[in-house]
């Protein structure tokens, strides 16, 4: 029998991933949405104006920029993330959110490998290209809306 891939399989796939992984974020007190932004804070890094930080997750996550604000709010009460002491409109993570990030990505590395474990090198590119064009379809098609 073979299985036709769809939207459903993308979906099913993405939060059974998710799921395992939001199993560890919550070991750690973090939300997907908090470990996203702090993921984000570190692939810049270095301080973001908060609006630029709530874009970023805004766009990897397609949540409203109010939800984006409240997260990164969230962050901040938590220690995480601090805005700049010269210029309040930053934002940079704390030595406790880094090293909170550094978890996470450990765990999502670990994650990712075992249950990529045994797929081929070429299977793993061809689901890279399917996946971005797909994924660049529903960005154009949310861009149009």
């Amino acid at each position: 029998m073979s299985t036709t891939l769809n939207g459903q399989i993308l979906g099913r796939t993405h939060y059974a991933a998710r799921a395992v992984l939001e199993r560890e974020l919550g070991r750690l007190g973090l939300t997907f949405a908090q470990a996203l932004l702090l993921n984000a804070l570190a692939a810049a890094d270095a301080p973001l104006p908060r609006v630029e930080a709530a874009r970023r997750l805004v766009d990897a996550l397609k949540v409203s920029t109010a939800t984006a604000h409240a997260t990164l709010a969230e962050l901040i009460a938590a220690t995480l993330v601090a805005p700049l002491p010269t210029d309040a409109s930053r934002v940079a993570m704390t030595p406790t959110g880094r090293h909170t990030q550094q978890l996470v990505a450990a765990a999502s590395a670990e994650i990712g490998a075992r249950l990529w474990a045994d797929l081929s090198a070429d299977d793993l590119a061809a689901a890279v290209r399917v996946l971005e064009v797909v994924r660049r379809r529903a960005e154009q098609t949310l861009a149009a809306a």
